[in-house]
């Protein structure tokens, strides 16, 4: 059976939205585990890492802790109630197909169905799964041998404060394992539009990860990026 850890990331002002969704997946789980860096709000049990974090700290805060089959991460700021059907699709749909990562649809993201899905890979039996260069990262299950990639990565990430890139690292990692990254179109998570950083240093930070990165892993994410179509490679015979 596989051991699925749940992770939520709280910051300022999504102390009653990560609440409820600690709640929620308490009659699912024995152990919710809340990233948490906002200095006013915090409850027993929480791990408290200080307002000046950002996701790249939290992120690497729970992905440390993290010691189980399945990495599930959910940003704190999201809506969804069907948590317990979400869960045992990840299982089944990892019996049949092994995945790297899988994640529900998310209705607000530059990853959306036109940026994402890869038309030249069709689940044949399941006319609601995708396979998709990034699913986004707002609600997403990581299988461990994709988290332990990251977890090994060769170069330090401390420069990288708002965490953009971290999903193309993950992606590329399934795609350089051959393990499907499968979106799963009967959920949808509703997420609220903008940010709360600034964005361009953000990019900035992301195209330094990018560079740091391997050749083999740059190849993959300039494909996640310009090219999803060719990603459909990894899985010819």
């Amino acid at each position: 059976m596989l051991n699925i850890q749940p992770f939520i990331f709280n910051w300022n002002n999504q102390f009653e939205k990560v609440s409820k969704i600690e709640a929620d997946l308490l009659t699912i789980f024995d152990k919710v585990n809340v990233i948490n860096s906002d200095d006013n709000k915090t409850k027993d049990g929480w791990t408290n890492i200080g307002n000046e974090s950002y996701f790249t700290k939290q992120f690497l805060t729970a992905i440390h802790m993290f010691d189980g089959d399945v990495f599930f991460h959910i940003q704190g700021d999201i809506e969804f109630n069907r948590w317990n059907e979400l869960v045992e699709s990840a299982k089944k749909y990892y019996d049949k197909y092994r995945w790297g990562i899988y994640a529900p649809n998310v209705d607000y993201t530059w990853y959306d169905s036109n940026n994402a899905d890869i038309k030249a890979i069709e689940f044949t039996d399941y006319s609601n799964l995708k396979m998709v260069s990034n699913p986004d990262c707002t609600v997403w299950f990581i299988h461990k041998d994709i988290v332990n990639q990251l977890k090994n990565n060769p170069f330090d990430l401390s420069f990288n404060k708002m965490g953009w890139g971290l999903d193309l690292i993950l992606c590329a990692n399934s795609y350089a394992q051959k393990r499907p990254v499968i979106r799963d179109y009967n959920y949808k998570v509703i997420h609220p539009r903008g940010t709360g950083y600034y964005q361009e240093e953000a990019a900035k930070e992301m195209m330094e990860l990018i560079y740091k990165c391997t050749p083999e892993i740059q190849d993959i994410i300039h494909k996640i990026r310009f090219n999803k179509e060719e990603l459909s490679n990894y899985f010819r015979s």
